[in-house]
């Protein structure tokens, strides 16, 4: 294994207004490996899964882009970028325009999955299906592939990186240090062990500095005894997002990590939207919007990393109500039944 080199944390001049209270709203933004081992064209995988076009509509990056403008938010868009290895350039471009005119931020994304089709090998022919799998030279070398191919698609330089799956470890934040990136996102309580590897003297529900980059988790909560939900779009429901935010701001806690997906409002089987998540990103919308002057969305751009690298060891979960777990747990259950 490479020893990793001693880097210099990136720190940028730009602040939120309250770093405590900030919420950042990401959306992984990806063309899908399995549709492409299905031998779906590049075409119509970047239709599906980056723009959410289906018979009944188009649900993807550009109505969720409209949605953000509505309601002046700022987003956080992760994309992926080893697939341009593979699809070439110009589909990654296509991605990263709208999102770039739209004011918002684009930020590193990797799926390591997408190795298997690459014609040119940047790692001997290693394979994982998670950047935890590979060790740090790896890391480092596709991460620096990753910014290349964003750069070159027409992306600023980025300060943020989430591993796909959240499949990354301690390695993956020293190969981020050493790449100039200051901040990570990958850690998420709700996948710790398989596939988050990262480990920590104890549970992050705050950012901190470890390893060489700044770690800020994915937002969880306690939505029943030992058990944590992660702050994804698809998995919990309105009440539930509500009362985080809430928590959130009475607090005066860190900054929130909501997740979402650029194919997120689709159901399942990616065939038509799905009318309950379509809701629930229409109420986080207007929920963020109300709370604005309070509670202001931000890009990892405007972060001020000295606000944020140690506030996290004395941060504790959120704490959800049994009622609204039924209720979610319901939702769900009528959206598979009725949406697919």
């Amino acid at each position: 294994m490479v020893e990793p080199q001693t880097a210099e944390i990136r720190r940028t001049n730009l602040s939120t207004q309250n770093d405590m209270t900030a919420v950042l709203v990401t959306v992984d933004t990806e063309l899908s490996p399995a549709a492409h081992r299905r031998d779906v064209s590049a075409e119509e995988n970047h239709a599906c899964a980056i723009l959410g076009r289906v018979p009944d509509g188009e649900w993807g990056i550009e109505f969720q882009l409209r949605q953000f403008e509505k309601h002046g938010l700022k987003a956080v868009f992760f994309v992926e970028a080893l697939s341009a290895n593979v699809t070439g350039l110009d589909f990654l471009k296509r991605t990263i325009d709208p999102i770039l005119t739209a004011g918002q931020e684009v930020q590193l994304h990797i799926h390591t999955e997408w190795l298997e089709w690459f014609p040119s090998d940047p790692v001997s022919a290693r394979r994982g299906q998670n950047m935890c799998d590979f060790n740090f030279a790896d890391q480092r070398q596709l991460i620096a592939l990753g910014v290349e191919n964003l750069t070159r698609a027409g992306a600023p330089r980025p300060v943020a990186f989430r591993a796909g799956n959240y499949g990354a470890n301690n390695d993956t934040l020293l190969a981020l240090a050493n790449e100039g990136i200051t901040y990570d996102s990958s850690y998420n309580f709700a996948y710790l062990s398989d596939p988050c590897r990262i480990t920590t003297q104890e549970p992050l529900f705050g950012p901190v500095e470890l390893d060489g980059t700044i770690e800020i988790p994915i937002s969880t909560f306690v939505d029943y005894p030992r058990h944590q939900r992660p702050a994804q779009l698809c998995a919990i429901s309105s009440s539930e997002m509500q009362l985080l935010l809430g928590q959130t701001l009475a607090q005066n806690r860190p900054p929130a990590i909501v997740v979402s997906h650029s194919f997120e409002l689709l159901n399942r089987a990616r065939t038509r939207g799905n009318p309950i998540v379509v809701r629930r990103f229409e109420r986080l919308c207007e929920a963020l919007s109300a709370l604005r002057g309070r509670m202001p969305t931000c890009g990892f751009a405007d972060l001020d990393p000295k606000n944020l690298a140690g506030v996290g060891a004395r941060v504790q979960p959120v704490k959800s109500q049994a009622w609204r777990t039924a209720l979610r747990i319901a939702e769900q259950a009528a959206g598979t039944i009725l949406y697919g």
